[in-house]
Parts: C-alpha cells; sequence; structure tokens
C-alpha cells in the first residue's frame, strides 16, 4: 500500500516500472493516457495551428526516453513529477525548433471546437477557454511561458530549469499572469447581490 502523501498516478507508474510489473509500452500508453490532453492543452495554446504536429514530436521525443529512464531518483523525491516536468521541457524545446524553423512567432487563434463531452465539463471548458484567451491577449509572452505548466501542476524548479530563469522569477510572472487575468475577467452578477 501507498503512503498516505503518495497518491499520484504518475508515481504509481514510476513504481511499477521501476519493479518490472508492466512493460515499457504499456507504462508509457498509461502516461500518454495520464497526460495527453496536458500536453495536447499545451500547445494548443501556444500554436495552435500546428499543435497535432507538435504533439506527435512531444511523445516521439518522451518515447525514445522512456525506453532508457532512470528510474530510482525520482521514485524517492517526495513530491516529485519528473515525467510531467520531462513533457512541459520537451513541449518548450519543440515549440522553439518549430518557431526557429518558421522564423516567426505562430499567430494566437481562438480555441478549437470542442468534441462531445458532458454539459458540466464542457462549460468548465467554455470558462477556462475564456480565461486563457484572455491570458493570450493581455499577458506578455514569459509570463504565458509560465502560465500553463504552474497550472497543470510543473514544479517552478523545473520550469526554472526549461526557460533558463530562477524559480522566484517564475512565481513572480507566474503571479503576475493571474492578476492580470483576475483584473480582465468580468463576471456575472446573479440576483443584484454583490458576492465577495
Amino acid at each position: 500500500m501507498a503512503p498516505a502523501g503518495d497518491a499520484s498516478p504518475e508515481r504509481s507508474i514510476l513504481r511499477a516500472r521501476a519493479r518490472g510489473e508492466v512493460s515499457a509500452d504499456g507504462s508509457f500508453e498509461e502516461l500518454y493516457r495520464l497526460y495527453g490532453p496536458t500536453v495536447r492543452g499545451w500547445l494548443r495554446f501556444r500554436a495552435p495551428a500546428v499543435a497535432d504536429d507538435l504533439l506527435q514530436d512531444v511523445w516521439l521525443i518522451f518515447h525514445g526516453r522512456w525506453r532508457q529512464w532512470e528510474f530510482r531518483p525520482e521514485v524517492e523525491a517526495e513530491g516529485a513529477r519528473p515525467v510531467l516536468s520531462f513533457l512541459f521541457r520537451t513541449c518548450h524545446f519543440v515549440l522553439r525548433g518549430y518557431r526557429r524553423r518558421v522564423g516567426r512567432e505562430e499567430s494566437v487563434e481562438e480555441l478549437e471546437a470542442v468534441d462531445e463531452r458532458g454539459a458540466d465539463r464542457l462549460q468548465r471548458d467554455v470558462e477556462a477557454g475564456r480565461a486563457l484567451s484572455l491570458a493570450r491577449r493581455i499577458c506578455p509572452g514569459d509570463e504565458l511561458d509560465v502560465l500553463l505548466p504552474k497550472l497543470a501542476g510543473v514544479p517552478a524548479r523545473e520550469i526554472a530549469l526549461a526557460l533558463g530563469i530562477t524559480e522566484p522569477v517564475v512565481d513572480h510572472r507566474f503571479r503576475g499572469a493571474l492578476a492580470r487575468i483576475k483584473k480582465g475577467l468580468v463576471l456575472p452578477r446573479r440576483g443584484g447581490r454583490r458576492g465577495h
């Protein structure tokens, strides 16, 4: 049985793979199911027009790395999410490489159509989409680079390493992005009373 603070699905997959209880391919599929939506979201937010192509590159790179993954340090570290961190860094570098190839910054488009989901989830997606769309319009690029990974749970240390900045700068940019979004959001009023 896992210790109380050890409920992370990623950590469970890492432990099972380290013990040889699951194959490299089987564990890769589990990680793909776990983090596929997150990685897709990062890329669609930063480069909507080419997100699917870049997504394939990210998973191909990760698949090659996963077959040679070193397990002990990650399994031992409390609260570590090394796979999520690696995927974020890979997204960052793949996107940077793409932008170098095309020689320009990708224009930001409106969020793509949402596939069929339950009404509650669709509503949450629409609200999150509005907040992210607002963030794209009002936040500088350096704040956007830390916003999504932080929201997805990538540790500040990993974001700092990937972007070549310090952890305090990551935290500062994240707080700056949240403050801009909070100022820019207009919440609907209900029943004439002001909420706190």
